[in-house]
């Protein structure tokens, strides 16, 4: 029996003296980081819990032999085709209603970059996933495998990217050129919508978007053995970890209306 062990991570900042380097998919978590602070940023309890499940497992691993294999994935994106199958509380789900219902965006999620740096939005549509979990965590009959279920193109396909096509789908957005600016008027909005509406818009996470992202040229985590193993099982009609789509962004638009949340 293989132990198959799926989890969202939130970046990983896991050392007691600051921030680590993001572990490789050969690292050991213990050592790439050996203990995680709790500082209060987002999902960081959540991220911990995962942490600590990972070092449970390298331990049953190395007492019992026990077949492992680990996940670490980023943000999942709702599936491309089925109608409706909607995840309404994530927050990628809730910035897209929130954009779309205060009618403002900001001039961009991300700050100045350096040289050639792009901001890059690190999600991948459920499918790709579940099948990349399904496929690859059943061959791993022996050891201890650990994948980082990412979107590693340095693609420039960013939150920016997202309010193009919801602006080419001709939905009326207006970009707020200064950060702060757009915060103070996006809460107002948001503050004001329909109760129903509100209680599934951002306000409860506003605190992550209240700074500019870094931007990132691709993952933030090294995603080598994943995407040898994806081209390998050929999960996706391209062979490869799929890009995001303005299409995937536009069925987004047609669930929140199934929903009846726009």
């Amino acid at each position: 029996m293989t132990l198959t062990y799926f989890f969202l991570t939130r970046g990983w900042e896991c050392s007691v003296g600051g921030p680590a380097p993001p572990p490789d998919e050969s690292a050991d978590i213990r050592t790439a980081g050996g203990a995680r602070e709790l500082d209060g940023d987002y999902a960081d309890g959540y991220a911990a819990g995962k942490w600590a499940g990972e070092v449970l497992l390298r331990e049953a691993h190395e007492a019992f032999g026990l077949p492992v294999a680990v996940f670490r994935s980023n943000m999942i994106l709702a599936h491309p085709r089925y109608r409706g199958q909607l995840n309404v509380p994530d927050v990628f789900t809730r910035l897209v209603l929130s954009l779309l219902a205060t009618g403002i965006a900001p001039g961009s999620f991300y700050a100045p970059g350096s040289g050639a740096v792009r901001g890059h939005f690190d999600a991948l549509p459920v499918d790709f996933t579940a099948r990349a979990v399904t496929s690859l965590g059943d061959d791993a009959r022996e050891g201890y495998r650990t994948y980082n279920v990412v979107n590693p193109h340095d693609d420039g396909i960013s939150l920016d990217t997202v309010v193009d096509w919801l602006l080419a789908a001709g939905h009326p957005l207006t970009r707020v050129q200064d950060h702060a600016e757009w915060i103070d008027r996006f809460e107002s909005a948001l503050r004001g919508l329909p109760d129903r509406r509100r209680r599934h818009s951002l306000l409860p996470l506003l605190h992550a978007f209240t700074e500019p992202e870094q931007p990132l040229a691709g993952s933030a985590l090294p995603a080598d053995r994943f995407r040898a193993a994806v081209r390998a099982a050929a999960l996706d009609d391209g062979d490869d970890i799929p890009h995001l789509s303005p299409e995937l962004i536009t069925k987004y638009v047609a669930d929140l209306r199934a929903h009846r949340l726009i």
